[in-house]
């Protein structure tokens, strides 16, 4: 077997960056870290309890995936998505998405449509007497599962990276009380497409969710706009 030459070992991963990282991810998913503020990088490695460098690490991780902006000497803030980047990122959820379930439905995983089940009994029990937080933790849970299933690594990774993108719209505007059932019975519809073998109907349900979701977020920006034109009027 040839060996291969001119190459060093590969050093361990900062772990603390890695954390640092996945905290702020959650952070910006949550809701906790929002559009609007400038933060302070220092103030964000006290209250993580760690030094400086993994922190702007994970900053400059997340501006490089699009999340963050960094001020220059003045701290980062989460990046605002504009109409244009919105319609793109459910366009290319749709894309995806609906190839997904048309896979899963034309030849359905043993005890896939069980593990999706099983992920969507949760959710119901968190939109009872859940969190946002954790609905739409487990939200991104079930889409994120689908290219698992069909074995579709690329797919999920570019999909993950869209499920981000969708955190710029912030948490009320993904997770409101009202589209709680919605929500489910749309999720409940795609698995029930996919359980009767039917990639039509899945790749149907799928579009349907997804333009009730748009629908949903759009409303929410029209209301904030409004709100901002009547304070400042």
């Amino acid at each position: 077997m040839a060996k291969v030459n001119g190459l060093t070992a590969v050093e361990r991963p900062d772990t603390l960056a890695r954390s640092a990282y996945l905290r702020l991810q959650e952070a910006i998913r949550d809701g906790v870290v929002r559009h609007g503020p400038l933060y302070s990088e220092n103030e964000l490695a006290e209250t993580l309890g760690m030094s400086r460098t993994p922190v702007r690490e994970a900053v400059i991780a997340l501006t490089r995936e699009g999340l963050l902006e960094v001020s220059a000497q003045r701290g980062f803030s989460v990046r605002a998505l504009s109409a244009d980047e919105q319609a793109e990122v459910f366009d290319l959820r749709g894309l995806l998405e609906t190839h997904v379930v048309r896979r899963l439905a034309e030849d359905t995983p043993e005890d896939a449509v069980a593990d999706l089940r099983a992920v969507l009994e949760r959710q119901a029990r968190v939109a009872e007497t859940g969190t946002r937080s954790e609905f739409l933790v487990l939200d991104e849970e079930f889409h994120l599962l689908m290219p698992r299933l069909a074995a579709l690594p690329r797919t999920g990774e570019t999909l993950g990276r869209l499920r981000g993108a969708m955190w710029l719209l912030g948490q009320e505007a993904l997770t409101r009380p009202e589209r709680d059932k919605a929500v489910l019975t749309e999720h409940h519809a795609i698995v029930d497409a996919i359980a009767a073998g039917d990639p039509g109907a899945a790749a149907a349900a799928v579009a349907h969710h997804l333009d009730t979701t748009r629908a949903a977020a759009d409303a929410h920006g029209r209301g904030i706009a409004c709100g901002y034109r009547r304070e400042n009027a």
